[in-house]
């Protein structure tokens, strides 16, 4: 799980980032980023319900989202709402499976901690185009 929380705490930058570089990526890619990207923007939601993040960081998600649902290519979407809505209520969407980010998170993370560093990548991310 700590390579999971690592990996969303900057999927924005990494993610996003290697679509610049990169050949366009398959269907199957692209719904993977897709899907991680509505359970990060729903993530960043609960980070801000639970008081750790401002609202601006929601705002910032939703751009995050927009990005990757304009990607070029076809690509399923339909799991998009069911992702956001379990990042909503904390649940992280790794290896095909739904686990409480809070719970699996490395002893010497707090889940406030955790949302500022993946604020920050979703942020770093974002401003490498211009969002």
């Amino acid at each position: 799980m700590k390579a999971t929380s690592l990996f969303l705490a900057i999927a924005a930058t990494v993610g996003i980032s290697s679509l610049a570089s990169a050949e366009a990526p398959d269907s199957a890619t692209l719904k993977g980023m897709y899907d991680t990207g509505r359970n990060m923007s729903g993530l960043i939601k609960h980070c801000v319900d639970k008081g750790y993040l401002k609202a601006d960081s929601t705002e910032n998600a939703n751009k995050m989202v927009a990005f990757v649902a304009n990607m070029p290519g076809k690509f399923d979407k339909a799991d998009g709402d069911k992702n956001e809505s379990f990042g909503r209520k904390g649940d992280v969407l790794a290896d095909g499976q739904y686990k409480s980010l809070e719970g699996n998170l490395p002893p010497d993370l707090s889940l406030k901690q955790w949302c500022e560093q993946a604020d920050q990548g979703m942020r770093e991310g974002l401003k490498q185009f211009g969002l």
